[in-house]
Order: C-alpha cells, then structure tokens, then sequence
C-alpha cells in the first residue's frame, strides 16, 4: 500500500490547515506537546467563534512563529492550547511605508491592507501638509486601534509578522536615520513597473529592505521632494489616475512586496526585518 492511499485503497486527504488563526503569548522556544496561553483579547474571539476544548486552530506570535495547536482549556479569562506541528514559516520581507499622518478611519484602512500584503513597519511622516490633520498617526489612541487593525489583517491573511508601528515623525528625522533602497510615490517618476524591471538589472539587493513613502494629500512640498530625492529616493509614478494617498501606499506596497518576495525566491534564502 502506498503513503497515499489507506487499507481501503482510498488517497488519503491532504492535512487540512486549520479553520481559525489566533494569537498566542511567546512561542519561541516553544516545542510540540507545550502548553501556550492565548493573548488575553483572543479569549473573547474563541468564546464568539464556539471553539470548544479539543478542537484545532492556528496560533501565531507576530513575530514568526507559527503552530497547529489543540484548544485544551477556554473559561471566561484564559484559554490555552497544546502545541501540535509548527507551520511553514512565512519570510518577513523589508519592506516599510511612510505613510502620512492623515485621515483617521482612511489611515485604518490603510493598515489593514498593506498588513495583508507583507508590509514590515509602518511609520507615520508629520509632512508639512499633514500639519492641519487632527489626529491620525500622532495618539497613542490611534496607535492601538492601528495595532488591533494590523492583528486582524495579519491573521486574516494568514501572516506570520505583526508590523511595528510607529508615529509621527518629522520627515528631516525619517530621512536621517533612512538606510538602503527607496521608493517615492510621485506624479513625475517613472512608471513603477519600470522602477521594478530596473531594480532586477542593477542586481538583487533584496537584504537592503526597501522603504516606500506615500505624501498627504496635496502632494509633498517641493523642498520636501527634493529631500527624499537627495537621500537616495526613487520617484515612482503609480499610473495616469490621481490616488487618494490610502490607495497610493496599497497600490506601491503590493508592487513592492511583489518584487521582494520574487527576489527573495530567486535567491532562495529567507528574508528578514
């Protein structure tokens, strides 16, 4: 009989991946047959998803590790699961957005969907024209319903690395302490797809990271652009439509994360933050 038939002669089903993803306070270091405890906030998502003791789910840290696991005890303040098989792990890519402080509920958005395809930090840039914005990547407040927006995206889209969040910066700050490859989303660069196949000429620089920087609305003044263009920042044109700067950051960061993650399986190693 081969490996992938039973007694009856039947293939056996593939291993079903489980239904449910949830965080779980440190796993590194953790082995199969380990107990892990689930972040306090999930307990209340495994009660509302009727998730009882003996079932399986997925659990993840946010910072790479990631297991099958059984649900072994749930009351109203505590679950804890029975590590089962650890899950391929998933490559963090280097690969940041500056985003600018800008429109509340639009910011949310944002974080949500470049979590969902692969963005490592975001930071929030103070740019000049952001100045008259009341509050979206300067509160603390913000900066926690941002984080519970990025757990969601990052479990929701199978994800192994939570993104650091960081806000705001002055953009003199950003730019100082700027390091390796950058993308600026402008009008007047050079369509992004060009910006890719270029890249791939010069040589896979994968280990750098690459930063992607987004202007509020109204663009970035002109002493603003040339800073970025001065620190080593590509300008990127995103096509002929005018974006709202929410869309921008998406459209850039999948165009990026899409490269870095070809080069990083051309190259065959693992990409790390």
């Amino acid at each position: 009989m081969s490996d992938s038939e039973d007694g009856g002669g039947r293939e056996s089903a593939p291993p079903r991946t489980p239904a449910r993803t949830f965080f779980a306070d440190r796993l590194a270091g953790l082995e199969a047959g380990a107990r892990a405890e689930l972040a306090s906030d999930e307990v209340s998502h495994v009660r509302a998803a009727r998730i009882r003791a003996g079932r399986r789910l997925a659990v993840i840290d946010g910072a790479g590790s990631r297991w099958e696991a059984e649900l072994v005890a749930l009351d109203r303040r505590r679950a804890s699961c029975r590590l089962l098989a650890p899950l391929p792990p998933e490559p963090a890519l280097p690969l940041h957005l500056w985003a600018p402080v800008a429109n509340r509920d639009r910011s949310l958005w944002l974080v949500e969907k470049v979590v969902e395809v692969g963005a490592a930090t975001i930071t929030w840039i103070e740019w000049e024209r952001s100045r008259s914005v009341a509050d979206a990547g300067r509160s603390e407040g913000f900066l926690r319903r941002a984080e519970g927006r990025a757990k969601a995206a990052m479990k929701q889209s199978g994800r192994s690395w939570l993104p650091r969040l960081k806000g705001s910066v002055m953009p003199e700050e950003a730019l100082r302490r700027h390091d390796g490859a950058g993308w600026l989303a402008d009008a007047e660069g050079r369509p992004w797809l060009a910006a890719v196949i270029g890249r791939g000429r010069k040589g896979r620089r994968a280990a750098s990271g690459l930063t992607v920087a987004v202007g509020p609305e109204g663009g970035l003044t002109d002493p603003e652009r040339r800073r970025c263009l001065e620190a080593g920042f590509e300008p990127v044109a995103l096509g002929p439509a005018a974006l709202r700067f929410e869309t921008a950051a998406v459209v850039a960061v999948a165009a990026a994360a899409a490269m870095l993650a070809d080069e990083d399986y051309e190259a065959g190693d693992e990409v790390m933050t």
